[in-house]
C-alpha cells in the first residue's frame, strides 16, 4: 500500500468497470488545454499507465488499477463500491440556512464532478465585470475553478465525511475531509503546499482543471479583492476537515441577492433583471424620464415609474439631479456608486 490512499491497488478492478466515454472526454479536454497533447492519442490502457493509474502493490506484488483510476474513470456503481462514503454536497443557503434553497449531490466520476460543481457555482454566484489589461476575464471562474479543483484534488476519498460547498448570503464555504500536514490557519504568503492525491492532481493538470500545487490559494488571494471589494480576506484552515471561507461583497451593506429579493416584493431574478435594464440605460450618463424610457423601449409612464424608477431610487441605485424638486421638468436621473456596483455584478 502506498503513502497515498488514492494509490491503493484494487486487484479486482477491470477495464470493463471503467467508462470508455470518459477516456474520450479526457482526450478532448487535454487537446483543448494543449493542442497535440502527447497523451491524446493513447489507448485507454496506455493512458492509465502513463498517468500513474496502474501500480504494483508492494505487499502482494500484484499489479492493478488504483482507487484513483476508479474515481476518475469508473462507473457510478463501481465508485460507490470502492469509496462508499464519497460524495460532494453543494448547497445554496441564502434564505433557508437550516436546510437549503437548492442542492446538488454529486457521487459520480471526478471528470464530470468538476463540471457539475462549477455549474452549481455559475448558477448561484455573480460574475462582476473585470478587465485584465484590455481583456475581460471571469473573476468567478478564476477564483472558484481553483477552489472546486482543490476540493476534488485534495479530498481524502476513503473518509465517510462529505466534501461540501455551501453558498450563503455573505460567504461561500468549502470543506473537504483531509489528512492534515498541520493544524490551524494557513498564511497565503508563507506556506508549504503538500500533495494529498498526487496522481489525481497531475491528471487534472493535464485536463486543464487544476494548476500547479499551491497555486489555488495564491490565485484566490490575489483576485478576491476585485471579486468582493470591501469584504474580509479569504481564510484557509487545515485540520481533519480543510476549510476555506470566501466572503462575498456587500452592496451598501445589503447583498445583491437581498436587494433583488425585496424590491417591490417581486421574484428575485425578475426584479434584478428589470432594475438592471434601468441601470444599463443610465450607464452612459444622466437622462431625463423621457430619455430613459426611450432608451429602454418603454411606452407606459406608470409602468416605468412603478417597476423600474421607484425601486431603483428606493434602494439608492440611482439618484435625482435635482433631489429637492422631484417633478421638475429639468429633472434627470443618474447612477450612484451602489448602482454602478450592482450593474457590474449583474453583467
Amino acid at each position: 500500500m502506498g503513502t497515498y490512499t488514492e494509490q491503493r491497488v484494487l486487484p479486482y478492478l477491470e477495464m470493463s468497470d471503467l467508462r470508455p466515454d470518459l477516456f474520450e472526454k479526457a482526450k478532448v479536454l487535454m487537446e483543448a488545454r494543449k493542442p497535440k497533447h502527447p497523451w491524446a492519442n493513447l489507448s485507454p490502457e496506455a493512458l492509465l499507465n502513463i498517468a500513474g493509474f496502474v501500480r504494483r502493490d508492494v505487499f502482494t506484488g500484484k499489479v492493478g488499477y488504483t482507487l484513483a483510476a476508479a474515481l476518475m474513470f469508473g462507473t457510478d456503481s463501481i465508485i460507490q463500491s470502492v469509496a462508499p462514503g464519497y460524495k460532494f454536497d453543494a448547497l445554496l443557503r441564502r434564505h433557508d440556512i437550516e436546510r437549503y434553497d437548492d442542492r446538488e449531490l454529486v457521487c459520480t466520476n471526478l471528470i464530470d464532478s468538476f463540471d457539475i460543481l462549477m455549474g452549481f457555482i455559475d448558477k448561484h454566484l455573480n460574475d462582476p465585470f473585470y478587465l485584465e489589461g484590455v481583456i475581460r476575464v471571469s473573476l468567478r471562474s478564476l477564483i472558484f475553478r481553483e477552489l472546486v479543483a482543490n476540493v476534488i484534488a485534495h479530498r481524502e476519498y476513503v473518509s465517510a465525511a462529505a466534501a461540501t460547498i455551501k453558498i450563503y448570503q455573505d460567504r461561500v464555504e468549502f470543506k473537504n475531509p483531509n489528512i492534515p500536514h498541520g493544524h490551524g490557519p494557513i498564511d497565503p504568503l508563507n506556506f508549504t503546499p503538500y500533495p494529498k492525491n498526487p496522481t489525481i492532481c497531475q491528471f487534472m493538470i493535464q485536463l486543464g482543471q487544476f494548476e500547479s500545487l499551491g497555486s489555488g490559494i495564491n490565485k484566490v488571494t490575489h483576485y478576491h479583492p476585485f471579486y468582493a471589494p470591501g469584504a474580509p480576506a479569504p481564510s484557509f484552515v487545515e485540520g481533519d476537515m480543510f476549510t476555506t471561507i470566501i466572503p462575498l461583497a456587500p452592496v451598501g451593506g445589503i447583498s445583491i441577492s437581498h436587494i433583488a429579493g425585496e424590491v417591490a416584493g417581486e421574484v428575485a431574478g425578475e426584479v434584478i433583471g428589470e432594475v438592471s435594464r434601468l441601470l444599463n440605460a443610465l450607464e452612459g450618463g444622466a437622462l431625463d424620464r423621457r430619455g430613459v424610457q426611450q432608451a429602454m423601449g418603454l411606452k407606459s409612464q406608470a409602468n416605468f415609474r412603478n417597476r423600474y424608477l421607484l425601486p431603483a431610487l428606493k434602494f439608492g441605485m440611482i439618484e435625482m439631479s435635482i433631489p429637492g424638486k422631484p417633478n421638475s421638468r429639468l429633472q434627470k436621473y443618474r447612477l450612484t456608486d451602489k448602482g454602478r456596483t450592482v450593474l457590474a455584478n449583474t453583467k
